[in-house]
């Protein structure tokens, strides 16, 4: 009988004395995306244009 996906994922964790090297991954340095849409458009509504501009500088737009 095959193993499931679950079963093979704990068969090699490190409680059970699998091969496990999550310590030695590298690391991976990740930052937001810059000058998207969404940011120029909030920006925009922030600076007082558009529709809802006055609810969101207050805060009240949900």
């Amino acid at each position: 009988m095959a193993m499931n996906a679950w079963e093979l994922i704990f068969r090699q964790s490190r409680v059970n004395n699998g091969a496990y090297d999550g310590d030695e991954l590298p690391r991976q340095n990740w930052a937001w995306p810059r000058g998207t849409w969404f940011q120029r458009r909030l920006r925009y509504l922030r600076r007082g244009s558009g529709k809802y501009s006055t609810e969101l500088a207050k805060g009240r737009l949900q």
